[in-house]
């Protein structure tokens, strides 16, 4: 079955990896990635997803204003601990975006290109995410606030149908096309709803 047609329209981003570059695939390093990319690696699509998404291009667009950003170049940081609520499928969407990874990522070659131990659980900020620009030790910290963009009442009472079994197949057509839609607004929400997604800079 075909993705939503709206993930053709969500933000993408094209980062620049010296690791690709160096081990020549693709040659330069430069790679566009897409949220079709993260709903791949997570398995599905939901508000955390798009949200992990949304933050992390999110900062790293602030960390590199002016330039394309590097993957490999950041370390990321969660408020929580790994196992706890969501943080593992936010953790995986940034990791996807940065490289970033914990003890088990690459090591490295002769002293560069690591990405092992970029990847922190547990580290006390004002934010459930934030990001370290490692050349430069910039950080800055990111909100996401998925309740602006509310659900349809709708879906509730048709998700309820389907676990509680009573539902049909109208019910699960119906609850995945307002799962979905959320989606979308959340994601076409992201450049015009200001408190969304906040950036923020320690």
């Amino acid at each position: 079955m075909p993705f939503p047609a709206f993930f053709d329209d969500a933000p993408r981003i094209t980062l620049r990896d010296p690791l690709s570059a160096f081990l020549g695939a693709p040659t330069d390093g430069v790679m566009v990635y897409r949220y079709e990319d993260a709903v791949r690696l997570a398995g599905h699509s939901c508000p955390t997803v798009a949200g992990a998404w949304l933050m992390t291009i999110a900062a790293l667009k602030a960390l590199w204003p002016a330039e394309t950003p590097e993957r490999g170049g950041v370390e990321v940081l969660l408020n929580d601990a790994q196992d706890e609520g969501v943080t593992g499928v936010i953790a995986a969407v940034a990791g996807l975006l940065t490289g970033a990874a914990g003890p088990g990522g690459f090591k490295g070659l002769a002293g560069r290109f690591g990405r092992n131990d970029l990847l922190r659980f547990e580290m006390p900020m004002s934010a459930e995410l934030g990001f370290r620009r490692i050349d430069t030790g910039r950080i800055v910290v990111v909100h996401y606030h998925p309740e602006l963009v509310p659900a349809d009442p709708e879906m509730r009472v048709r998700l309820q149908a389907v676990l509680s079994g009573q539902g049909d197949d109208t019910d699960r057509e119906r609850f995945a096309a307002l799962w979905q839609d959320r989606v979308r607004r959340i994601l076409e929400d992201f450049e015009t709803e200001s408190g969304l997604i906040r950036v923020s800079e320690t």
